[in-house]
């Protein structure tokens, strides 16, 4: 703090005191010395005949009055005569003043003034003695204001006039005065400085009065309860809210160190907190405690109620805790709101397992039997037919796929409602694809003698990374609607690039058809779940299939609509994005065949007797041993007795199902130390089995019916080829010779990693175009090329292939060239890579 601010403060709290002291020590000093107030006075007489006229003038001014107040009363000549005698005395003395303020300009002005007050006095009284009636009131009150004047004007001449006086304190009384002065001027500017600090301090108390009214309006407003207690666990502070959960209780508990009248439960052990428990308490100890639910029952509410609780400690100025905040709210409309969504939750997963089980129980009552009509009729189509049988067989197999595809939609609808449904981009040839589905409605467009085309507008090279699996379900939907309800014209299949922008192109498919068109109502509509338009209800079907056509889009961040006339056609289109990558694609035909690809032996767990002739029929012709098992505790006993390449597993037997059969066969392996890969083969293909069978120990996972493709898939999978991709023998005759300052097998490996997918995409082409020579062409080349490698299972496909005389087992041995390439070329790379450490 400044001096100047200390001396303000000293002189604020004492300056009376101090004043006051000064003041008796100068009574007590006046009282010893007297001659302390004794003053030296002298005067300057002026000259003292203007005092005596003015003096004159004023009695003779009271004597002209009274005469005049007699005249009236009397009206007797004398005493009018005594009243003019005073006024011509009057003149008189008016006359003599004027001279002797002649030299006097101040004093002149005076006595002009002096007079003229004088003669407007004289008129009005002359009026008046002229007048016999009684004095008016006006005349009056003009008397006695000109009679006020006249004194006034008097008493400023005669002050003027008087003799100067002048006083002249000694040094003692000098003193004297300086200290009385002093005194009292320290009380009045003490007195002065406490007003305005008190001022100052009402003003910052009413501040204060008012912000606390303000914060307790504010906390009285709020619907969260707040309590304070003090650093001995009692209420000090609490608002309206608390008072409304706790109860008009709360006043005895904020005097009362007992708490038990709160009615707060533990919901985990269903009974009150003790008080070392409550958070308020703990709170006196730091524990910080947030968001805590507890039950509250008591007087106020017998039935109880939930609050969410939290509490804090109050620090003091020294870092101590002196009490602490409660803060709780009444959250039982949430509570009885989340029982609810709980009940309702509960409900909506009955209503959801009840779907999934409908949805596995008819998934697996009507895959059951389609494994046998359509595992039938692909090995029926797989012999030799005449072309009236073929077609039977092919108008077959298509409403079997055409039923499957209801199942399917079903399934696909549930996956998509779950989010379990997963894009799975892979480079791919999109007019191949395009094409090969426009090949699967070309029997369909050729009963209906409609047309059927396609356009590729934009581009010369199609190559795309998507997910072909839900791109082709997207075309085959719409293809599959249009080819439905077109009866004569055409359907055509439109594919235009729209723009490329960072890598990816905008890509518009149309599906335009003659048919018989929407109305404006069915438009609006057509992509909900369940829908069908009316001319559609005839042909049957689920009405998900545009549903997921939409759903599918919009998982590739696309669109989708329609726009159609009624009697015309209609066209259905989307639009997606998608990236580019020309040179990756290596296109893949839909059309499957067998082909004896493998050796081994495979043991088939099924009950029912299509589905074994079927699976055995499959394997057969793919070149394995097959043996069946009727249920699951025969196949367990063949599998103790004998060892197997690989087990398909039906889930669903008699006597031991697969599950238990599995987890039984794992226990019996543990001893064997041995371990065979089992395939889940069911009719049902929700994710939840699929989860089941690989908990109960399964390692892969079929559905029925069976597919072909996928089946050489699994086949892959687990049935690896025991000996080594690569003749050693060979590369080690290779080993020590050079070209051009450089190992010659690295630079023939480099060749063979340039010019293998070349060979490779040209024998496709051969195949995809019938060209039986160009096929053995670059099979030869490949051949050739792979043998002085020593990739000798590469070698010996490719001679297959060079020696093809039709296309039966083209895609097969293909494929079988193609896995088999790359995984020979990363085995050269490897090995190239350790002779050059080495």
């Amino acid at each position: 703090m400044g001096s100047a601010s200390f001396l303000k403060n000293l002189l604020t709290r004492f300056g009376v005191e101090f004043g006051l002291m000064g003041l008796i020590g100068l009574g007590f000093l006046t009282f010893q010395r007297p001659e302390l107030l004794k003053l030296s006075q002298y005067s300057e007489r002026p000259s003292n005949e203007m005092t005596e006229v003015l003096r004159t003038t004023e009695q003779i001014l009271v004597r002209a009055e009274a005469a005049q107040d007699r005249f009236l009363v009397s009206r007797q000549p004398t005493d009018l005569q005594s009243y003019n005698s005073e006024i011509t005395a009057l003149n008189g003395q008016l006359a003599r003043m004027s001279q002797l303020v002649r030299n006097k300009p101040r004093e002149h002005a005076m006595a002009v003034k002096l007079g003229h007050l004088i003669r407007a006095h004289i008129e009005t009284a002359n009026t008046q003695v002229m007048t016999p009636q009684r004095r008016p009131a006006q005349t009056e009150e003009s008397l006695d204001k000109t009679r006020y004047q006249i004194r006034h004007q008097l008493i400023e001449m005669q002050a003027a006039s008087a003799p100067a006086i002048k006083f002249k304190p000694t040094k003692e009384g000098q003193n004297f005065l300086l200290g009385l002065c002093a005194a009292i001027v320290l009380i009045i500017a003490s007195r002065v400085l406490q007003r305005k600090e008190q001022h100052e301090t009402r003003k910052a108390v009413e501040a204060l009065q008012g912000k606390s009214i303000l914060l307790d309006t504010i906390l009285n407003s709020m619907s969260e309860a707040l309590i304070v207690v003090d650093q001995n666990g009692w209420f000090t502070h609490y608002n309206a809210a608390a008072q409304r959960i706790i109860g008009s209780k709360i006043k005895e508990i904020s005097t009362d160190s007992s708490v038990e009248q709160l009615g707060f439960f533990n919901q985990a052990e269903g009974r009150p907190f003790t008080r070392k428990e409550l958070p308020l308490y703990r709170a006196l100890s730091g524990d910080r405690v947030d968001d805590l639910e507890i039950f509250v029952q008591n007087s106020e509410h017998p039935e109880g109620i939930y609050i969410s609780l939290s509490s804090r400690p109050l620090n003091d100025i020294d870092g101590g805790i002196s009490g602490a905040l409660i803060v709780f709210k009444d959250i039982s409309r949430r509570k009885m709101v989340e029982q609810e969504w709980i009940r309702a939750r509960e409900a909506a997963l009955e209503a959801s397992q009840k779907k999934s089980d409908f949805l596995a129980a008819m998934s697996h009552e009507i895959r059951t039997p389609m494994n046998g009509v359509i595992g039938m009729t692909t090995l029926l189509a797989d012999t030799h037919l005449n072309p009236e049988q073929t077609d039977y067989v092919g108008n077959i197999k298509r409403s079997a796929e055409s039923l499957l595809m209801l199942i399917n939609d079903l399934l696909d609808h549930s996956k998509i409602e779950a989010g379990k449904i997963r894009l799975d981009p892979q480079p791919l040839d999109l007019q191949f694809l395009v094409e090969d589905v426009l090949e699967m409605f070309k029997p369909t467009v050729a009963e209906k003698n409609i047309g059927l085309e396609c356009r590729f507008d934009g581009k010369n090279l199609w190559h795309y990374r998507a997910d072909a699996g839900r791109l082709r379900q997207i075309l085959v939907n719409l293809m599959g609607n249009a080819v439905k309800f077109t009866e004569k014209g055409f359907v055509r299949l439109e594919v235009s690039s729209r723009g490329d922008k960072d890598g990816k192109t905008a890509l518009l498919f149309e599906v335009k058809d003659t048919g018989q068109g929407l109305q404006e109502h069915e438009k609006r509509s057509l992509f909900q779940k369940y829908f069908q338009a009316k001319a559609g209800m005839k042909f049957g079907g689920t009405g998900l299939g545009l549903s997921i056509c939409k759903q599918l889009v919009d998982l590739m961040g696309g669109d989708i609509g329609v726009e159609s006339v009624p009697g015309v056609g209609s066209n259905f289109w989307f639009m997606v994005n998608l990236e580019e990558c020309a040179g990756e694609v290596q296109p893949q035909s839909s059309e499957v065949r067998f082909a004896r690809i493998f050796s081994g032996h495979v043991l088939v767990a099924e009950d029912q007797i299509v589905n074994q002739r079927v699976a055995e029929s499959y394997l057969t012709k793919l070149g394995l041993k097959v043996e069946i098992a009727g249920n699951g505790q025969i196949a367990l006993e063949k599998a103790r007795s004998k060892s197997y390449d690989l087990i398909f597993m039906d889930c669903q037997m008699p006597v031991l199902n697969g599950y238990e059969a599995t987890k039984q066969l794992r226990l019996l392996e543990n001893t064997l130390g041995r371990k065979t890969p089992v395939v889940a083969l069911t009719a049902e293909g929700t994710s939840g089995e699929r989860k089941s069978c690989y908990e109960a120990g399964m390692d892969d996972f079929l559905t029925k019916p069976l597919e072909l493709h996928k089946l050489i898939e699994t086949l892959h999978r687990w049935l690896k080829p025991s000996e080594k991709n690569l003749d050693l023998k060979a590369l080690e005759s290779l080993k020590d010779l050079v070209s051009h300052d450089r190992s010659l097998t690295e630079v023939l490996i480099e060749d063979l990693e340039q010019s293998g997918p070349v060979l490779l995409h040209e024998i496709r082409e051969g195949i995809e175009s019938r060209n039986l020579e160009k096929v053995s062409e670059s099979a030869h080349a490949l051949k050739s090329s792979a043998a002085t490698l020593g990739a000798k299972q590469v070698s010996e496909l490719c001679q297959k292939l060079e020696d093809l005389q039709d296309f039966t087992e083209a895609e097969f041995l293909l494929k079988q060239t193609e896995r088999k390439f790359f995984e020979s070329l990363s085995e050269l790379k490897t090995y190239s890579s350790r002779v050059r450490a080495a």
